[in-house]
């Protein structure tokens, strides 16, 4: 009897402690989801935000100078709440850090908010495109770190039998090209051009990239392998007010004996429009060595042209 008694007893206390840790179990996990539950409203906020952003960056034009400012306000004001929104979610002891992480997400994404609209409303204002372009690509900068922090986050979570569901993808920077010096000065005049009344005629070439590309440097020139023809990929932009038709693109690869070959291309632009082209068959000289390579847009009826309408760059050809 007092055997079975003890069985008995071991038994009761196995059994609790099952239902115990089941019960922990689904404690855990339900803590989780209403933590994920708070959260994922002002994510998918904050990724609506990010592409108001980019929509602005894709055609100021088309907001003009009080659409940028409405809507930078509103990106702003709605980044700001995102940050107070996650860090008022409470998170269970096991995804604090995850917690931390995200709210470093959105506090990031609402200082870059801040600085953006500034930047623009300097240019708006008549303020230097340096300082402004200097500015913005800063933020761009810090947005894309964001982004990646928001990956960190998911990555995160828990996982396993109690883990909660994997919250969505969040980005504000799809291309971070976008943001680089040459492609946001073209942005920057755009704006200016957008808020002038007067017609502004202008078009750039923003950048130009070699196939084959570089192998390496060498003295500030660009050493490519010896081929029988380089192909040119190629990004213009018309940051004026106004549409441009059949605007020329010509390239063009001179060496150092003289020998000179071209291609050409036009291309229609929207008003703050980029594009890209490729211009194919460029023959080198047949020996390589050192050669030009300049890309040429425009000018366009009542441009005064300058350095941004074209692009020059040095190269060696080797085998």
């Amino acid at each position: 009897m007092l055997l079975a008694a003890v069985l008995l007893s071991v038994l009761v206390l196995a059994v609790n402690a099952v239902v115990s840790s089941g019960s922990d179990g689904k404690a855990a996990r339900l803590t989780r989801l209403t933590y994920l539950d708070d959260v994922r409203a002002p994510i998918e906020a904050s990724s609506a935000q990010g592409g108001e952003v980019e929509q602005l960056r894709a055609d100021p034009a088309r907001l003009g100078r009080e659409g940028i400012g409405r809507r930078m306000d509103r990106v702003v004001e709605q980044a700001e709440a995102a940050v107070a929104a996650v860090q008022a979610a409470e998170a269970p002891p096991d995804m604090e850090v995850s917690r931390t992480i995200l709210v470093a997400t959105m506090a990031v994404r609402a200082r870059a908010s801040v600085g953006i609209r500034h930047a623009l409303g300097q240019v708006l204002t008549g303020g230097a495109d340096d300082a402004a372009v200097a500015e913005l690509v800063r933020r761009g900068e810090e947005l894309v770190a964001a982004d990646r922090t928001y990956r960190v986050f998911v990555d995160s979570l828990p996982r396993g039998d109690t883990a909660a569901p994997v919250l969505p993808a969040s980005q504000w920077i799809s291309d971070a090209r976008l943001w680089s010096p040459p492609e946001v000065s073209s942005f920057v005049a755009a704006v200016r051009s957008g808020a002038s009344a007067l017609p502004v005629n202008d078009v750039r070439v923003l950048t130009v990239d070699t196939d084959p590309a570089a192998v390496g440097q060498q003295g500030g020139v660009a050493v490519l392998p010896l081929v029988r023809s380089i192909r040119l990929e190629i990004v213009v932009a018309n940051t004026g007010n106004g549409p441009q038709e059949q605007v020329p693109v010509v390239a063009s690869l001179q060496g150092a004996d003289g020998q000179l070959d071209t291609a050409r291309d036009f291309v229609d632009l929207a008003p703050g429009q980029r594009r890209s082209l490729t211009l194919a068959g460029l023959r080198p000289p047949p020996a390589g060595g050192p050669a030009t390579l300049t890309v040429v847009v425009g000018p366009v009826a009542g441009e005064t042209p300058g350095d941004d309408n074209q692009r020059s760059v040095s190269v060696v050809l080797r085998g």
